[in-house]
């Protein structure tokens, strides 16, 4: 798998994820780079059930000090998260 499907599939996973789970509208239009806590998609609750699934989908533990509105303010700064932690375990 080339850099830029994966790349382009961590984000639809989380954007997917987010759609079906956390807002429950399988439709609802979601940017990458959409302010997830500004526009109310994410809040403390749906925050802990966002980590718990990206924990188990891409094997990387999120610790408490973590937790930052910034790692998780967009889907784009949840996979640059991400990626920086993969690649500290490799």
């Amino acid at each position: 798998m080339s850099e830029e499907s994966k790349k382009g599939s961590m984000e639809s996973l989380i954007n997917g994820y987010i759609r079906r789970e956390l807002v429950n509208k399988p439709d609802f239009q979601l940017k990458n780079d959409a302010p997830l806590f500004e526009s109310k998609v994410l809040d403390s609750r749906s925050l802990l059930k966002l980590v718990m699934f990206v924990e188990k989908e891409f094997r990387v533990a999120v610790g408490p000090e973590e937790l930052f509105p910034e790692n998780f303010e967009t889907v784009d700064r949840i996979c640059s998260f991400l990626r920086a932690k993969q690649e500290k375990k490799e």
